[in-house]
This record gives structure tokens, sequence and C-alpha cells, in this order.
């Protein structure tokens, strides 16, 4: 979502959009979660994604090791004293934390934009709980190479 709102605006890099389908739709997975925040927006990204969703792997219900290492993920930020009330609060109920849940039980990558912050205290970001968990993550950038979109 962040790609489309401040990096690949559909107008400026249609390429990015089109080379993201053609190349990496068969190793691209979306989770239910993430599939509600993108519908939520009322914008050209819910467009795109309507018309392509498709041919992406879309993950429903969690399945029981989902849900285990969402509780394990969970009590370990909830017990972190480095994090706020509030951002832990904010987590558990973001699709974040059912993200980084899918990646640790599955043993899948994550793609995102954050980057691991030590002294975070009023969010818990996705790559701090990557590094707690030994969950894999790389950002837009290397994804972008790793597949060969060319801009």
């Amino acid at each position: 979502m962040t790609a489309h709102r401040q990096l690949y605006l559909f107008d400026l890099a249609p390429g990015f959009w089109k080379q993201l389908v053609d190349k990496a739709s068969n190793r691209i997975i979306i989770i239910e979660e993430i599939q509600k925040e993108i519908r939520k927006g009322q914008d050209l990204l819910v467009e795109w994604y309507e018309r392509e969703c498709a041919k992406f792997t879309v993950l429903g219900i969690p399945d029981p090791s989902v849900i285990k290492s969402y509780r394990t993920i969970i009590s370990s930020v909830n017990d972190n004293e480095q994090y706020t009330p509030s951002a832990k609060r904010e987590f558990a109920s973001s699709a974040d934390s059912w993200l980084c849940a899918h990646g640790l039980a599955f043993g899948k990558t994550i793609v995102t934009l954050e980057t691991y912050s030590a002294g975070i205290k009023n969010r818990v970001k996705i790559p701090n709980v990557c590094r707690d968990f030994g969950i894999d993550y790389i950002d837009l950038l290397r994804f972008m190479r790793e597949i060969g979109i060319r801009l």
C-alpha cells in the first residue's frame, strides 16, 4: 500500500505494477488481513487489486499453525517492556501481526518497507518481530531485484 501511495503511483510508474503481476504473481502470497486493508481504500490500488487478485495466492482463515504462531508472537510482544501498551494493542489488532504469524508458521519471507529500529517504543515494527523470531524479511528494492523488475 505504501508503494502505491508514496513510491510507485499508478500514473507515474505503471510499469512497476505490470511487472509485479507478470514477474511475481506466482511468488506473492497475500493474507486475508492485508487484503481487507487494501479493500478499505477508495483509490486506484483497490481497482488494480480487484482486477489482478485472482493471479495471487490469497490465504484465508488461518490454520492452527498460524494461530499458534500468532499467539507466540503476541505473547512475546506483550511481555516485552520496550513497547508501550498502546503499541502492543495496535500491533495485536493489525494485519502486521498476522503477516508475521504466517511468516513464522510457514517459513516465508516478508517483504516490507519498514526498517529495523532497536530502541523503538511507540510502534511494533515488522522487522523487529522478524529478528526476534528468525523470520526472513527483505525490503521492496531487494524483492524488485530478485524478481527482475526494471523501471
